[in-house]
This record gives C-alpha cells, sequence and structure tokens, in this order.
C-alpha cells in the first residue's frame, strides 16, 4: 500500500509540475517620457526580461537602466551617471506583482483582458509597492501586456534638476511565448 500512495502521489505531483505554465521573454520594450522646460526626454530599451505564471497570475520584470536608448547622447550619458540613476551604482530595475482578482481562464481563451497588478518596483535601490493597470492578451498561444503608468522619482530618491519634470510616464510592451 505504502509503494501505491508514494507511485500516486509522484504521479500527481509530476502532473502538478508539468501544468504550471510560464511565458517569458527577454525583448519585451520599455520606454519613457517626460516633458520638461527644456526639452522632452525619451528613451527605449528593448532588452527587457519579462514573465508571467499561467497558474497563479504572478507578473515579473527585470530592465538593464544601460539598455535604455535616447536619441540625445549626451542626455544619455547624464540619465546614467551620477546625476539621475547611477547605473553603475542600481544598475536594474525590476518588477513582481501579482494579478489582481486572477482567472486562468485568461490564457485559455483567446481575446484581450484588463488586468489591475500589484507589485512591488525597485529602482535606485528603493522598493515601493504600486498598482498599475493593463491588458493582457491571448492569442494563438502568444501572450501580449501592455501597461502604462506614472513613475515619480522623488519617491525613489532620484533627484532631477530645476526645470525638469519630476515625474516619468513609462509604457510597458511585452509579447511572450
Amino acid at each position: 500500500m505504502k509503494k501505491f500512495s508514494l507511485v500516486l502521489f509522484s504521479i500527481l505531483f509530476t502532473g502538478l509540475c508539468f501544468s504550471q505554465k510560464n511565458y517569458t521573454t527577454k525583448s519585451g520594450q520599455i520606454k519613457f517620457f517626460s516633458n520638461t522646460a527644456i526639452e522632452d526626454v525619451e528613451a527605449i530599451n528593448n532588452q527587457v526580461f519579462c514573465s508571467i505564471n499561467t497558474i497563479t497570475g504572478k507578473v515579473q520584470f527585470a530592465v538593464l537602466i544601460k539598455g535604455f536608448s535616447f536619441e540625445n547622447a549626451l542626455m544619455q550619458k547624464h540619465f546614467n551617471e551620477e546625476e539621475y540613476l547611477h547605473s553603475d551604482k542600481y544598475p536594474k530595475a525590476n518588477f513582481v506583482g501579482q494579478i489582481k482578482n486572477f482567472n486562468p481562464v485568461i490564457f485559455q481563451k483567446n481575446g484581450t483582458y484588463s488586468v489591475t497588478v500589484l507589485g512591488n518596483l525597485t529602482l535606485h535601490g528603493v522598493t515601493k509597492q504600486i498598482t498599475v493597470t493593463g491588458t493582457i492578451s491571448f492569442q494563438e498561444g502568444k501572450v501580449t501586456i501592455k501597461s502604462k503608468f506614472n513613475v515619480k522619482l522623488v519617491d525613489y530618491k532620484i533627484t532631477v534638476p530645476e526645470g525638469i519634470s519630476n515625474s516619468i510616464a513609462v509604457a510597458v510592451d511585452c509579447t511572450l511565448q
């Protein structure tokens, strides 16, 4: 009887392990934009790690700060150095969150679904809990996540000179397979 129970447990446990599905990509995209009195600041990063678990609704993003590219080379230099994000000291930004009222059905039926995600954003060595809204599209086994939200730089101990906006608009766009 012990052998049978152990075999049955092993079969059930193996089934649970294989039923968990993670969609990931290393080529997600994050853009940010800030309107300032001097000039607009805009950058893009196309090397964003994104992951979503279709069983639990856990969502993760990670981005290398030095991966952001600007049209203005001097702006990129200031962004990465001592003046703003100190990318040598704080090389990554991370977000780990959970879809509120998660229903795994969104990964079984083609469509676009509105979601709210509660999670922790770590930027410049500071972690803050944030809530973001967005959409998850599921089409023929392909998942696309989109979200737009604002980040207040002062919340993450990022100092900005006079005349520069204290908030940036962030747009996340990840396609996962």
